[in-house]
């Protein structure tokens, strides 16, 4: 069984965000493999940019030996080039991309059907909020085959050699591209696997408004509009009502309250929206979908929670122990580890004073890319736990937000972080320190700095 992950858009690419961390932390059901793909033309866009920087880290340091039966690290990523994959090209509009602005009556109606400014404006920052001009673009680009031919020649490969594929979309019914690319993604994909019907399950998170936002002096330029949001998801979920092939499994998901987001960017690099608990459950929806059988009957479930304006683990479908810690051990990492390490290569420090730093990594390279690219996506990952604990408007109760009053990666007191889940456990940093000294046996292929983090994320089981 291969997995395959497809963002489309802005909104997907925030619940790729969440995927990743999910899949590092080892909650995806099985050790398989887990392929990413993105479709974009905001190639440049904050929150894809964010999203490959996590990507990116988890690649660079996905290898640690830590071995088989932990968790951690489980489930390898493959990133589908080109990423993103951008459909406009650069500097392109709507009538660059589209034959009808020239041919006689098709011509007319393509005019009663898009505005001058619709027809004009390059799209080098998305589909701003407008999905028919998504639409027509995917629908050109897509019906040429060698647009999508990495993704599709990649899985007919994975299924002659006799594996089972399952993919999920994800993205926004009530944006631009997520809109426009999810039920047009999922077509082309039945139609060009349509020979491996019985080997392929496709699966989607249809991402319903969560957000607003207030424009600041964009004037004439074209944008999405938070006012469109519900009517958009209107129509979506009548056409999605009436196409019940599209998917195997499709899960909605959003929120009554909408969180206002920061800053108001069209697009581009400006728009880094922060991270929303809706993005945590759309990547819980895509861990479910894969946990299930490759032809499994349709249902239907609801999930809901018990306060309007409180999420609490009790809130969420799967278990939170693998979650909690999987957040020990980051911060467990970032608090006691990091700085350890950083005084050690610095000269500060004395490496006799840290038993476990003698057994497990003296001779190990710290400074090499692998680590490095760990001690960031350690910081990565407190970032955005931070962003998901400090809602506007909303509590939510998963890791103590008194955690990150002095920086997303730091404790602001060491006593914090044996109730870090909102439970007074006995799990202690000085606990912790003292089971790292405790002598460690671990099988030969379990070696390197893996080994090490393997044991410190053992520790910090409760």
């Amino acid at each position: 069984m291969s997995y395959y992950f497809v963002s489309i858009g802005g909104t997907g690419a925030k619940v790729m965000e969440a995927l990743t961390h999910v899949c590092v932390a080892g909650l995806l059901p099985e050790n398989e493999r887990l392929y990413i793909a993105a479709i974009d033309p905001d190639v440049g866009n904050g929150n894809l940019e964010r999203t490959s920087t996590a990507l990116n880290n988890f690649a660079v340091f996905q290898n640690f030996s830590v071995g088989n039966d932990t968790p951690l690290f489980k489930n390898k990523i493959s990133i589908v080039r080109p990423f993103p994959w951008n459909p406009t090209g650069h500097d392109k509009t709507l009538d660059d991309l589209v034959e009808f602005h020239h041919q006689g009556n098709a011509a007319k109606l393509y005019e009663a059907l898009y505005t001058r400014r619709e027809r004009s404006t390059t799209l080098n920052e998305g589909f701003r909020g407008h999905p028919s001009i998504g639409a027509a673009v995917l629908a050109k680009n897509f019906d040429d085959a060698t647009k999508w031919t990495t993704l599709t020649a990649q899985i007919e490969k994975i299924i002659g050699e006799g594996e089972n594929v399952k993919i999920f979309l994800a993205g926004s019914v009530f944006g631009g591209t997520g809109a426009a690319g999810l039920p047009t993604v999922a077509r082309l994909l039945r139609n060009n696997l349509s020979d491996y019907a019985d080997r392929i399950s496709i699966g989607g998170v249809l991402i319903l408004p969560y957000f607003s936002f207030t424009p600041d002096d964009v004037k004439n330029e074209l944008f999405a509009r938070s006012e469109n949001f519900l009517p958009n998801t209107k129509a979506a979920l009548k056409y999605y009502s009436e196409r019940e092939n599209l998917f195997d499994a499709t899960y909605f998901v959003g929120d009554s309250v909408m969180t206002p987001v920061g800053e108001f960017s069209v697009g581009s690099a400006n728009q880094r929206n922060e991270a929303h608990v809706v993005e945590l459950y759309a990547a819980l929806a895509a861990a479910d979908f894969f946990s299930r059988p490759i032809h499994a009957q349709k249902i239907f479930k609801y999930i809901c929670h018990g306060e309007r304006d409180r999420f609490t683990w009790r809130d969420f479908p799967a278990s939170n122990e693998r979650f909690v810690q999987f957040a020990r051990f980051i911060f467990a990492y970032v608090h006691l580890i990091k700085p350890v390490l950083n005084d050690l290569g610095s000269g500060s420090a004395k490496a006799y004073k840290f038993p476990w730093f003698v057994d497990m990594l003296d001779g190990v390279d710290v400074t090499a890319p692998d680590v490095v690219n760990f001690n960031f996506y350690a910081e990565t990952f407190a970032a955005w736990l931070k962003q998901i604990e400090t809602l506007n408007g909303r509590e939510v109760f998963l890791i103590d937000t008194a955690m990150f009053e002095a920086n997303p990666a730091r404790l602001v007191d060491k006593k914090l972080f044996a109730a870090m889940d909102g439970t007074q456990s006995k799990l202690t940093l000085h606990e912790i320190w003292y089971r790292l000294t405790e002598p460690f046996k671990a099988d030969s292929t379990v070696r390197g700095f893996g080994r090490f983090l393997r044991r410190l994320y053992d520790c910090c089981a409760a």
